[in-house]
């Protein structure tokens, strides 16, 4: 069994509400990734169980009740055991009710194995829809959080044919030491992805960078 769908969404702390400001950048975004995760929820069967994927310093799940961690892009202020951002952002788009949510979180530099392992055991143990939470490279301009790395657009355009294709190998093959250099987050997430949803087909729905990070909007099912 693999799992039966899954989504991709921007791992930017400003889809959070509040955090971007009276001026809320990425409000469309947010919006526009709120519509995907309910129709592709809505549309599949069985009553599936929602699992979030996000990279984080560590393997684990999360209660689903954590407190956020939102403050730390405003006070500085954490509380214990708040959720990392990437979790707490797919948390923020789960329809109400509906069937199981888990947060799971993949260490940050978890090996290719690992993460093909995770997705095993995620697609194997029930009918599941993935709500991944990952960027791509964030070095596409000079004012990029990362800089400008000169090879980081054309890694940015193989991710996004891989995700268009549903092509699990170039996920799985991707690189822990380039993704590194090209500040690319989102590689152990989209690895778990590559395990778990081998065999589907894929769309993406959008591919933006407006502050030099590859923000994504993808489906597969």
């Amino acid at each position: 069994m693999s799992a039966v769908a899954a989504v991709v969404v921007p791992a930017a702390p400003a889809l959070l509400p509040g955090i971007g400001g009276a001026a809320d950048p990425l409000s469309g975004l947010r919006e526009r990734a709120r519509r995907l995760v309910l129709e592709t929820v809505t549309r599949a069967k069985g009553d599936p169980r929602l699992v979030v994927i996000g990279a984080a310093e560590s393997t684990r799940t999360w209660p689903v009740a954590a407190p956020s961690g939102a403050a730390r892009f405003t006070t500085g202020r954490v509380p214990e055991g708040a959720l990392p951002t990437d979790l707490e952002i797919g948390r923020s788009f789960a329809p109400s009710g509906g069937g199981e949510l888990v947060l799971q979180s993949i260490a940050a530099d978890a090996p290719p194995a690992e993460c093909a392992a995770l997705g095993r055991w995620l697609a194997d143990a029930e009918p599941t829809v993935l709500l991944v939470v990952a960027d791509g490279p964030a070095t596409l301009t000079e004012k990029a959080p990362g800089h400008l790395q000169p090879d980081a657009a054309p890694f940015a355009r193989g991710l996004a044919r891989a995700l268009a294709a549903a092509d699990a190998a170039t996920l799985a093959d991707l690189d822990p030491a380039v993704c590194e250099r090209l500040w690319m987050r989102g590689r152990p997430a989209l690895q778990v992805l590559a395990a778990a949803g081998a065999g589907m087909a894929g769309e993406v729905l959008a591919d933006e960078a407006p502050y030099g990070v590859q923000y994504l909007l993808a489906r597969w099912g």
